[in-house]
């Protein structure tokens, strides 16, 4: 009965959580860039421009590019990416994913070479090693704003 009663529960609730608003969706978190910063600006028609930020405010945002400054009006743009932040992450990411792989590998090579049991802590190490200089080899992005879905 109480397996019931959180279902229906649940039916209930989705609606509320199908519709809630992502933080991302709001244009205020602008106001968390700082003016030089680097960003990437996708407008509605998937152009990309990256540049670094001037300003926002309620009607548009400004950058700064090669061509020299641009202003996008609100309406026009999909998201707002800034540049950077996630090294360290992205490098643990690929530690783990190597180690997994150098433990695989290690293994294959222990099942095909009787009695080597370095095999696993030294493709370990090595894939863990690469994995995390490409990790590191990526910085990243975040989302700052992303337009309602409509």
């Amino acid at each position: 009965m109480r397996r019931i009663r959180g279902s229906v529960f649940l039916i209930l609730l989705l609606p509320l959580l199908v519709s809630a608003q992502d933080a991302r969706e709001s244009w205020d978190n602008l106001k968390q860039l700082r003016v030089g910063e680097e960003i990437e600006v996708v407008d509605m028609n998937l152009k990309s421009l990256k540049g670094t930020f001037v300003n926002a405010s309620d009607a548009a945002i400004s950058l700064r590019t090669d061509e020299g400054e641009r202003a996008i009006e609100r309406a026009s743009v999909m998201r707002v990416s800034a540049r950077g932040g996630k090294r360290g992450r992205n490098a643990l990411i690929g530690l783990g994913i190597g180690a997994a792989g150098g433990v695989a590998a290690g293994v294959g090579l222990m099942e095909r070479e009787t009695g080597y049991a370095g095999a696993v802590a030294g493709t370990t190490v090595l894939f863990a090693a690469v994995g995390a200089g490409v990790g590191a080899a990526f910085p990243g992005s975040r989302t700052i704003y992303r337009a309602p879905k409509r």
